[in-house]
């Protein structure tokens, strides 16, 4: 899944917090549960917002989230995945040691 840098990924922030709050308006309003709440609808803006940036499809808004290149570290030396965070000291993926 492709990554979003910082700019991209504020964007990003922006509206999944705006689509959060009409997440909990629309629950407000109909008292229903989350189960009952279009999510899909309510966050098309940030799959749209994502696919524009990316030009990959993604339906899961909290995994979109996830996708900001910041909270990695530098690809492996050995295997070239990205390092679980940028302090890593040990490969997640190959536990090659990082210098």
């Amino acid at each position: 899944m492709p990554m979003l840098d910082e700019v991209e990924y504020a964007e990003i922030a922006r509206l999944f917090s705006e689509s959060t709050l009409a997440v909990k308006d629309f629950r407000r309003m109909h008292e229903t549960s989350l189960q009952d709440t279009p999510l899909a609808e309510l966050y098309e803006p940030v799959y749209a917002e994502y696919e524009r940036i990316t030009g990959m499809k993604e339906s899961d808004h909290d995994e979109i989230m996830k996708h900001r290149i910041s909270l990695y570290g530098p690809p492996c030396k050995q295997c070239n995945k990205p390092l679980r965070t940028p302090q890593a000291k040990l490969c997640g993926a190959c536990m090659h040691p990082v210098q």
